[in-house]
């Protein structure tokens, strides 16, 4: 009996101050990592967001290039500050197109609103697109007269 009553003294538990320090510090070490991955998305879902922008108005600027080419027709893109652009061809509207949510137009004295693209699929209106993201911070596209040429700044 002697030596079954030592065995046990010897054996040590976890009290319940010991537990509540280590789930503490447990909990502790998990917010730290999830606000940490919180400011993390909210830096770079904005720079995703500027890429996708610039990507799709470039992307529209070579579409409605390529359209007016293969009609063999000349067209306009208007930039409406309601953060809609609009594709006329022939003055029928044939596609609208939409930046994304939180971002919108700046005028700018070079930028007339207004691109006109010819029907060899040139565009002849030279421009600076500017736009503001969600954080405020401008971007700038600039189209290059007959060269097909944009620099996205």
């Amino acid at each position: 009996m002697k030596v079954i009553k030592n065995q046990m003294k010897i054996k040590k538990g976890y009290s319940l101050i010991e537990l509540l320090v280590v789930l503490s510090i447990i909990l502790l070490f998990i917010g730290y990592c999830g606000f940490k991955c919180n400011k993390f998305k909210e830096v770079y879902s904005n720079n995703i967001e500027v890429d996708f922008c610039n990507n799709y108005i470039l992307h529209m600027l070579q579409n409605t290039s390529m359209y007016c080419k293969n009609k063999d027709k000349s067209g306009r893109l208007d930039f409406g500050f309601d953060n809609k652009v609009k594709f006329y061809c022939d003055e029928k509207l044939i596609k609208l197109y939409e930046i994304p949510k939180g971002f919108k137009f700046v005028n700018t004295n070079l930028f007339n609103c207004n691109i006109k693209i010819n029907n060899l699929g040139v565009i002849y209106t030279a421009c600076k697109i500017s736009y503001k993201d969600k954080k405020e911070k401008s971007h700038d596209i600039t189209i290059r007269v007959g060269s097909h040429y944009v620099k996205v700044k």
